[in-house]
């Protein structure tokens, strides 16, 4: 059967190598001109890693990454609420291979496509509309060409085409808060492997490294949607200017023109992902806030379950239904956790999150890891059942 996937992003790359694993014929259609991935840093956790291992691709990922060491969080004065959690640790009480991996975009997005044949992806091609035919799908792009398969997969984000053609135009939902996104060297006194996040009033702190000596930051603050900034890193330096270090060495670090800003949106859940043989997956199905760092991780879970369903040698509509049945309710279930998360980290009264950062410090006591770790556990499972089983 011929596949074409709207979109080239972790979706819709791993879709293509999963899909072409269960003999599928694949054509990916991308509207950026090349191949480019910018920005920002991602957390793999170990449910991702052990996705991508079942489509092939685990070690390519992992050598262009940096296995976790320590995670903590802490409060705006650098007084830590949870204490250093060592990854080692865990990986040995759950028998994991990583806990989490970490890696930029752009060197995830280069390892997955390094399993796709030239000519495979084809870039410039923005997605305009799709067509439902009898057994078939016409997808149309802006340049004027049009191609047509057995089945469209759309993989192409929050604001995805193929998801309007299936349920109607939407606005996202708006978080409440909006985010400031960079990449800079390394300071001396953040150690490679590190994890942190900062809480504040309103405002948080992330700090992830990455390989090549980086770090990957984010800062996030409470404020109207759209609301821009002349000038990012000035306006950082003086919104975070009572900050504990590093936070002022992570702005000044950063090039003004590299630092990314967008607001924090997603979509509620919702249970209808297709229509006939055209179909979404990852962001366009089931977009979440970043506050789990599961966005990216479900989205590779979603390639292996839909190739999956495919093997079996269902027809496509059939395979939608089958895999939305699947995975709705684990996303479903991600995205409002995450969302209420979220609700929870931006509070701003005084007192309000004194408490927050005291009961967040009791209940890391008493869950210890379990509930950190809760979707790292999740495994997807085979492709098909005569693939070997990544445990």
């Amino acid at each position: 059967m011929r596949v074409i996937i709207i979109g080239s992003g972790i979706a819709g790359l791993s879709a293509a190598i999963a899909l072409r694993k269960v003999g599928q014929e694949v054509a990916l259609y991308e509207r950026a001109p090349e191949l480019r991935e910018v920005g920002a840093g991602i957390s793999l956790w170990a449910n991702a890693m052990r996705a991508l291992d079942h489509i092939g691709a685990g070690d390519s990922v992992r050598e262009r990454s940096l296995r976790m060491i320590h995670s903590e969080m802490r409060v705006r004065e650098g007084r830590k609420v949870q204490v250093a959690m060592a990854a080692e640790a865990i990986e040995r009480r759950f028998k994991l291979r990583e806990f989490v991996r970490l890696i930029h975009r752009a060197d995830l997005v280069a390892a997955l496509s390094s399993h796709l044949p030239p000519g495979v992806t084809r870039y410039g091609h923005e997605c305009v509309g799709v067509e439902v035919r009898e057994k078939s799908a016409q997808v149309r792009f802006q340049n004027g060409q049009t191609d047509e398969a057995e089945m469209v997969i759309g993989a192409d984000g929050i604001r995805s085409v193929i998801r309007t053609a299936i349920l109607g135009p939407e606005e996202p939902r708006y978080s409440g808060y909006t985010c400031w996104r960079g990449i800079c060297p390394r300071p001396a006194n953040i150690e490679t492997g590190y994890v942190g996040e900062w809480w504040g009033r309103g405002q948080r702190l992330g700090i992830t490294t990455i390989p090549g000596d980086r770090v990957y930051w984010f800062a996030v603050k409470n404020a109207p949607p759209n609301t821009r900034h002349t000038d990012n890193r000035t306006y950082l330096q003086e919104v975070f200017a009572n900050w504990a270090e590093p936070a002022q060495t992570l702005f000044a670090a950063t090039e003004p023109n590299n630092i990314i800003h967008s607001d924090i949106i997603d979509r509620p859940p919702v249970r209808n992902w297709s229509k006939g043989c055209v179909g979404i997956m990852g962001d366009a199905a089931h977009p979440t806030t970043p506050n789990l760092g599961q966005g990216g991780c479900i989205a590779i879970e979603d390639a292996v379950a839909l190739a999956r369903q495919l093997a079996t040698g269902a027809e496509p509509a059939r395979a939608w239904e089958a895999f939305t049945a699947e995975r709705y309710p684990r996303t479903k279930q991600i995205v409002q956790d995450s969302w209420q998360f979220g609700q929870i980290a931006q509070k701003e009264g005084r007192l309000t999150c004194w408490l927050r950062d005291m009961v967040m410090a009791l209940l890391m006591k008493l869950s210890g890891s379990n509930a950190i770790v809760k979707n790292a556990l999740f495994d997807i499972g085979p492709l098909s059942a005569s693939q070997p089983y990544f445990a």
